[in-house]
Order: C-alpha cells, then structure tokens, then sequence
C-alpha cells in the first residue's frame, strides 16, 4: 500500500510522463516527418543550414524532454521494485547521452563542408568524409533505439505488473517496444538486414502517442491505503 502523499506525488510525475511522451512524439513526428527528410545530404546541406540547425534543435529537445520522462519514469516505478526502477534510468539516461553523442557527430559535416577552405583535401574527399559522419551517426540512431527499447521494456514491464495502466496499454507497449528491440538489433547483427526499418516505429509513435494522453488524462491506478 502506499499512502496518500506518496499517491499525490507518483500521480504528480505520471502527468509529467504522460506530457512528455506526448511531447516527445510530436516533436519527432514534424521534424522526421517535414524538417528533417533530404537534409543529411552533402550536396545540399550547405543551402538548408538553417533547416537543418533547425532539425537538430528539435533533436536537442526532444532528449531533454526524454531526461526529464526517465526521471519521472523512475520516481513513479520506484515503489514497485527499485533496482528494476533504477535500471530502466540507467538505459533511458544512456539514450540521452548518446543522443547527444549524435547531434555532435551531426554537426561535423556542417563544419567540415563550412570550412572546406581549411582542409588540405579535395572536394571530393571533403563530401565522402562529410557522408562517412553521417553514415556514424545513423549506427548511433540504430543503438540510440535499442538502449531506448531497453529502458522503456523495464518501465512497462513494472507499470503492467504492479497493475498501474491497463493491461491492453500495457501489453501493446511490451510488443511495441520488443519489436523495436529486435529490429535494429538484427540490423546489427545481421548487415543485410533491411535498413529501412521506420516501419517498426510506426506502432510505437502511436503507442506513445495514446500512451501520453492516457497518463495525462487518467494518471496510474494506485491501491487506496
């Protein structure tokens, strides 16, 4: 049982879930969807800075956002089981960090090409050297989401078993997230695995989506003291 302080405090930090995974998802959705396509190009990067500045900002909040969610994941799970609780903080606080890890290498192509004059190389040299920083940076987005698909299966795994959302909600975010899991680990182990896996994510940005308002508007059901 936990008593009614603890409650007011854990429903507290489920709205904060809830607005964040909402938050979260929107803000991938416009900037995966309308910011970001065609920018990770050499030949026109230069011509969409601003676009692509722009692109990489969104990024830079969205794991701000994830931080703050992971926090907040871990101070609503902790009663449930805390070592558990604390393992899912350490895999989402790894996703942020590597995410920020990305937009570094990110922006290595912008100041490459920007400052081309510098280099003792050629221009074709200087794009294929600007194109491997991005093919890095796609490998880190695919490891980004295994450590995320990691930390979120701990999470819901403990929401689902102490009865906290509903089980259909629950269950969907097990398979959602495994699904992930398994994707972009095969693209790992196996390089000829289709590389175009946006697929996988379509069941959960919708999870994500329903699964913020869920919490914003319903909280987690706790057992009254």
């Amino acid at each position: 049982m936990i008593d009614n302080t603890s409650q007011k405090t854990i429903q507290k930090q489920a709205k904060i879930v809830g607005f964040t995974y909402l938050l979260t998802t929107l803000i991938g959705f416009v900037n995966n969807f309308w910011i970001k396509p065609g920018l990770h190009k050499t030949e026109t990067l230069l011509q969409s800075e601003v676009q692509f500045r722009i692109a990489e900002f969104l990024d830079m909040l969205m794991f701000v956002l994830v931080m703050w969610m992971a926090v907040a994941l871990y101070l609503v799970t902790k009663n449930i089981h805390k070592n558990r609780a604390l393992l899912g903080l350490v895999f989402r606080t790894a996703e942020v960090v590597l995410g920020f890890v990305i937009l570094f290498i990110n922006f290595a192509p912008l100041t490459i090409l920007k400052k081309a004059d510098k280099y003792n190389f050629n221009h074709i040299e200087l794009d294929s050297l600007a194109t491997l920083f991005f093919d890095i940076s796609n490998i880190g987005w695919n490891l980004h989401l295994i450590l995320m698909s990691i930390g979120a299966i701990i999470f819901m795994s403990l929401l689902l078993s102490a009865s906290y959302i509903p089980k259909w909600l629950g269950y969907w975010a097990l398979f959602t997230y495994i699904i992930v899991l398994l994707g972009f680990g095969l693209q790992i182990l196996l390089p000829e695995f289709p590389k175009n896996l946006m697929i996988v994510m379509a069941p959960g940005a919708m999870f994500e989506l329903i699964f913020g308002i869920w919490l914003l508007v319903k909280g987690v059901k706790l057992k009254q003291v």
